[in-house]
Formats: C-alpha cells, structure tokens, sequence
C-alpha cells in the first residue's frame, strides 16, 4: 500500500515535477498556499509532509507549527530557497524533519522520502517496550540531553548543506547562480559549526555531573578546528 504525501508548495512548475517524481511509489496530495496547508496538513492519513517556506496565506513556519501540534510524529520536509539562521532554528525547534535548499536534487528528495516513510512504518511495527540491555543504561541529565540535541541539529543542518553543494557539483556546469547559492550554503555552515562550539564552550564541559563516559570523555569543541 502507498504512503501518502502531502506537497505544499505554491510554485506550480515545482509542484509538478515533484509529483511526477514521486507519483509512482505514493499518493500525492498537493496545495498550493498555506491556509491550505494546515487544513490539508491536519488530516491523520498523512504520512510525510513536503513544505515550502514562503507560502501565500501562511507561511511554512505557521504551516508546520500546526500540524505538529495534532500530529508531532509525522515526518516534515521544509523547502527553501533561503533561510536565515534564526528561521532555520525555527524550523528545527518546531519539529523539522530535513530541511532541503533550493535548488535540490530530486533524487536526493526521492532517497530522503524513502528513508523517511520507511522508518516511520518501522516503529509504528517496533515492540512497546525496550529491550533490557538498553534500559541498563542510565539516564541522560538534564545537560547531556541539551548537549545531545544541540549535536544531532548541527550536524542535521551540516548535512543538509552538504548535500545541496553536492547536488550542485553533479552538475555538467555550473551557473553564476549556483556559484552564489554555493557560497551562500558554506556562510550557513560557517555559521552553525561557529553557533555550535559557542553552545560547547569550557564553561558548558567543566559543569559535570555527567552520567554517560562517552560524554566525559569527548574532546573539547575548538574555535581553531584543532579538537
């Protein structure tokens, strides 16, 4: 049985292409503003979520914000062609599953919704209760949590860049736009490992308290890039 997808996206053309990329493995459901978005977006059958940033209407962030709120589980794709680093957070605070650039390589988007749909019917089929050698291990503070969270965003965010420029690198030539893009998509990245190791600074390390030895023991973040 297909897994049903839901693509809010106002750009008609993108919209098309998307479709025809996906049409054959699931069913597409499509709005073009995000007024639609949510209303569309709020119905349980929905499995993944393909989500433009600027919408007429609504834009991504309100988008996004509500349907996670009724259903915080479902996987949520945000397309962009620029995010700022505050609205990139926002994204990610709000429950962001992948954020991809404009413009992205569709294979790339196809392999990601692959992914994506397979693990959610994963754990819908995973056991309710963990297996004993994982509940061995003790609890996460309240500081590894922080840690651990700020980690997996960073290098979500990283990756996400890094497929962009290799999308971009695949190509037979390369554009005067897409030289922009790229150098805008490494400033990102600057910017984040920079918004990163300011979160893991000494004072962050000396707290203690650490429950985990991996945590422990990791090396110290270095401005210098020499950890």
């Amino acid at each position: 049985m297909k897994k049903n997808i839901l693509l809010v996206e106002d750009d008609p053309a993108l919209r098309m292409v998307m479709r025809e990329v996906l049409k054959d493995e699931f069913e597409i459901e499509e709005a073009d503003n995000g007024l639609d978005g949510i209303d569309k977006g709020l119905k349980p059958e929905n499995d993944l979520i393909i989500l433009d940033y600027h919408l007429p209407k609504k834009d991504g962030l309100e988008v996004i914000e509500a349907i996670k709120k009724q259903f915080p589980n479902v996987p949520v794709i945000v397309l962009s062609g620029f995010l700022s680093p505050k609205s990139e957070a926002q994204f990610n605070d709000l429950g962001a599953t992948k954020i991809f650039p404009k413009p992205f390589n569709y294979r790339n988007l196809l392999e990601t919704v692959r992914s994506l749909t397979t693990r959610a019917n994963q754990v819908e089929q995973a056991p309710a209760c963990a297996p004993a050698s994982m509940a061995s291990h003790p609890p996460l503070s309240e500081t590894e949590r922080q840690m651990l969270t700020d980690s997996l965003n960073a290098v979500a965010t990283l990756a996400e860049k890094i497929e962009y420029l290799q999308s971009v690198s695949e190509k037979y030539w390369i554009e005067p736009a897409d030289i922009s893009s790229m150098r805008e998509a490494i400033r990102c990245m600057e910017t984040e490992v920079q918004r990163f190791y300011g979160k893991m600074n000494n004072s962050l390390f000396n707290a203690g308290e650490f429950s985990s030895p991996l945590l422990t023991n990791i090396n110290r973040p270095s401005l210098s890039g020499q950890n």
